[in-house]
């Protein structure tokens, strides 16, 4: 009597072929969650970025607005060196520059702010506030220093402006007591149609003669980094002028 043996079952399981299939659709799974995920945090990094810039330029703008209003005269300087202890409040000024239309403009990264205790220029000074980049080439992207000196109340100072502006010696020390950054990175407006980047602050007049009626705003404040174009920017143009 013959006996037959029973059939053999198949041992379940993946042949090489569906296994480097199944491998190849994981792949490509995972490479489209990874690129949303980076698209997403990309995004929200931009937006945080973009957030903070024109946070921080609403800030500074509305700031120097104020100041500017309360103000009864300025001067722009060329840079911060320029006040370095022994300042000619005529002949240190940014230098007035015809344009095509007739006006003289003057340009300048140091900004001062004159307060006196009225709107006439011999009165005694109430307060001085500076505003400066940390840079001496305008096309260099740098922090916005803020100095605010002593507040010497409503009788003010007898003491000339020439003194009190030569005791803020920002050339040998930036970063003076009393002075705070309120932008980490700015610079200011490119020429149009050239590479030349201008000063953030500038003032005008119609003739050669410096006048304290207006002062100009031209920033570009920066935030993030360049890597993979992560990199925020936003500009502003304000021109405010002081009281009379």
């Amino acid at each position: 009597m013959k006996i037959s043996s029973p059939p053999r079952r198949r041992t379940a399981g993946f042949t090489l072929v569906e296994a480097m299939m199944a491998g190849t659709i994981a792949s490509l799974v995972m490479a489209g969650t990874m690129a949303t995920f980076m698209f997403g945090f990309r995004t929200m990094y931009k937006d945080n970025q973009r957030l903070a810039t024109n946070a921080t330029l609403r800030y500074f703008i509305a700031q120097v607005s104020k100041e500017t209003l309360d103000a009864t005269e300025f001067y722009v300087f060329p840079n911060y060196k320029s006040l370095d202890g022994n300042v000619d409040l005529v002949g240190d000024v940014s230098s007035l520059q015809a344009d095509a239309f007739g006006t003289f403009l003057a340009y300048g990264d140091c900004l001062v702010l004159v307060t006196r205790v009225s709107a006439t220029t011999t009165a005694n000074v109430r307060q001085i506030r500076i505003y400066y980049r940390v840079t001496t080439d305008s096309e260099e992207i740098a922090p916005v220093r803020y100095y605010e000196s002593t507040n010497w109340g409503a009788a003010g100072t007898s003491t000339a402006l020439g003194t009190l502006i030569n005791a803020i010696n920002l050339s040998s020390n930036p970063t003076i007591s009393g002075s705070r950054v309120i932008v980490n990175n700015a610079r200011g407006r490119q020429q149009t149609g050239g590479t030349t980047v201008y000063p953030i602050f500038s003032t005008e007049s119609a003739t050669t003669s410096p006048t304290n009626d207006s002062v100009s705003i031209n920033v570009e404040v920066i935030n993030g980094a360049s890597v993979n174009n992560m990199l925020s920017s936003s500009s502003f143009n304000y021109t405010i002028s002081p009281r009379k």
